[in-house]
């Protein structure tokens, strides 16, 4: 495998690639790596050809952020589909807050198509690099490395490359002092107003990492623009050396303004046109150390219009009886929730060891959807050791509590096995 150092250039191979970025770890602070899709200026045609954490997919799914975790982040490019125009796929690394220069790293490595870069990061202040660029060359594509550095984090980085980025909104001017009136006089007609159009919303950047049970953060959903709020869970190979135990499930209990309870899980993918306006993207059935282990649900956003009233969710991961005794806490998962760039990461550390052999059930954060507003809370709760009940949720208020009293629910529905199990007496509506 040859080695670029920055300034070199590449050819690369016909087909799909993968990329990934190997940025390391910096204590107390985070680093993002972004892929923006630029033309023959330099520049984005708009905010939607930037690919990050709160837009993992642009151009149909033509560049991808397929995860990020241990230092790493991996992207997946599609030359064949990028849309006409574009001449260059740009990745970058930021920051976030600019709270550490890259200096705190020795290096960040890249490997794309076989080919493999370094850039080392010895003495540099900036808080924002370009790291390569995949570009066209007389019909092929070639990767060169970069190395660029910029100081203030992706809020001077995007622009270079044409994105607005949304800034806080100043604090107001104090009004000035009322002037002594003037006696009045006749005024003209006034002439006929012409309403401008409201210029593009600048993409939003706002992102909130939950570590702590209880921790919590909300995301406001505009009712106007519409949309899904998509909830990804990942996870990692654990290094056990067997291929046969990362195999977990994200499931969902939504509570309905009723009271009554839907399962959501790749068994019972539900839909996003009819109740209950959520649906399962599909089973994932393995993880590696290059490909982490993801599961997603989508959700839409006026799904407490659509149903009358509050809704909550309670978001878990389960590992089946027949994985084995893995921890599923050694399988590092984490949850992300999505809505038009607005990001909330849940990161909790559960326990591992001895204690959480035989504990099927990781239940990661509840939702609730209220109007307009999501909230968004941390949870932290397992299932007892050999339970296979699932998530309860009643509300309380403004809070959701979870108890794990439901019916045990397996991937063909409730057998009879399930209904043998355990004491979850609580069942779904659409079980």
């Amino acid at each position: 495998m040859s080695e670029l150092t920055p300034g070199a250039n590449a050819a690369l191979p016909s087909g799909d690639l993968s990329v990934l970025i190997r940025h390391g770890v910096i204590p107390g602070a985070e680093i993002d790596v972004s892929a923006f899709l630029v033309t023959g200026t330099g520049k984005v045609r708009s905010d939607a050809d930037m690919c990050f954490y709160g837009q993992p997919s642009v151009a149909g799914g033509a560049v991808a952020l397929a995860g990020t975790s241990g230092g790493e982040t991996r992207f997946t490019v599609a030359p064949g589909r990028i849309p006409a125009g574009v001449e260059k796929v740009v990745f970058t690394a930021t920051i976030h807050e600019n709270r550490a220069p890259f200096s705190r790293v020795p290096e960040i490595g890249l490997e794309v198509g076989g080919i493999s870069g370094r850039i080392p990061c010895a003495g540099m202040t900036e808080t924002a690099l370009i790291l390569a660029e995949l570009y066209q060359r007389n019909g092929a594509w070639k990767v060169r490395v970069v190395g660029q550095g910029f100081n203030g984090g992706l809020a001077k980085l995007a622009p270079h490359l044409g994105v607005e980025v949304a800034e806080p909104a100043p604090a107001p001017a104090p009004p000035p002092p009322k002037p002594t009136p003037a006696p009045p006089k006749a005024e003209p007609a006034p002439a006929p107003r012409v309403e401008a159009a409201p210029p593009p919303k600048p993409v939003s950047l706002t992102k909130v990492t939950l570590t702590k049970s209880g921790a919590s953060s909300r995301i406001s959903l505009d009712k106007s623009a519409g949309g899904v709020v998509r909830v990804t869970a990942t996870w990692i190979d654990n290094g056990d050396r067997r291929s046969d135990n990362d195999d977990l499930d994200l499931r969902a209990g939504i509570l309905m303004p009723d009271g009554s309870m839907h399962w959501l899980a790749a068994s019972h993918p539900g839909g996003l046109t009819a109740s209950p306006f959520a649906r399962h993207m599909g089973d994932v059935r393995s993880a590696t150390r290059d490909a982490p282990g993801t599961e997603i649900i989508e959700v839409d956003a006026g799904i407490s219009h659509k149903l009358g009233g509050p809704v909550g969710l309670v978001f878990s991961i389960y590992s089946a009886i027949s994985n084995g005794p893995v921890s599923i806490a050694s399988l590092k998962p984490t949850m992300t929730v999505e809505y038009r760039g607005n990001v909330i990461r849940c990161e909790y550390s559960f326990p591992d060891g001895k204690a959480a052999k035989g504990v099927y059930t990781y239940v990661i954060a509840t939702i609730l959807v209220d109007r307009d507003e999501l909230d968004v809370k941390l949870s932290g709760l397992t299932s007892a050791r050999g339970s296979e009940n699932t998530p309860w949720i009643t509300r309380n208020g403004s809070d959701l509590n979870v108890t794990f009293d439901g019916a045990p629910v397996f991937k063909k529905g409730r057998t009879m096995l399930a209904r043998m199990l355990g004491a979850g007496t609580r069942k779904y509506a659409n079980v």
